[in-house]
């Protein structure tokens, strides 16, 4: 089963005003954490991201995300502020939209993986601004099958 965090995991297009948690997608960013399936165990996840806002105004979040026992693969997100605290928007590994809610500084995701289990994704920013926790929670026919706890952090930017 393919997971990630980072998304998370995440991108969305800032408003006019902006807030913490989407400016700390901009830039890069790592994750760490575990994955835990029903009947399988745990094995470790890390994510290395890069973050930009596109000319139209969406997040755009490019990912690698390596689990522990398979290959590296790369994974794209594209959100954008909807209206108020609405996001939408797309993922590569996903099937159909993503639909989320900015709430203060968390980031509520919902998309259905191509491969079949629905997902619900809670990304919170933590005080200080430069660290996030990342949960993740898989479920298929309304059953948890799995889920991704990890801690994300924005790295800093080299500077000329």
């Amino acid at each position: 089963m393919s997971l990630i965090v980072t998304l998370a995991l995440l991108l969305f297009a800032p408003s006019t005003t902006g807030s913490a948690i989407e400016s700390f997608f901009v830039g890069a960013t790592e994750g760490a954490g575990h994955v835990h399936v029903l009947l399988s165990g745990r094995h470790s996840m890390r994510d290395h991201g890069r973050g930009r806002i596109d000319g139209e105004g969406a997040l755009v979040l490019d990912q690698i995300v390596e689990e522990q026992g398979k290959p590296a693969r790369r994974r794209t997100w594209r959100l954008v502020r909807t209206g108020g605290n609405r996001i939408t928007g797309t993922i590569s590994d996903a099937r159909g939209m993503v639909a989320g809610e900015l709430t203060g500084t968390s980031l509520h995701l919902r998309y259905k993986m191509k491969e079949g289990p629905s997902v619900e994704q809670w990304i919170t920013l933590r005080p200080g601004g430069r660290t996030a926790s990342n949960r993740m929670i898989f479920r298929r026919f309304g059953l948890k099958v799995a889920t991704v706890e990890s801690e994300i952090r924005k790295l800093e930017e080299a500077r000329d």
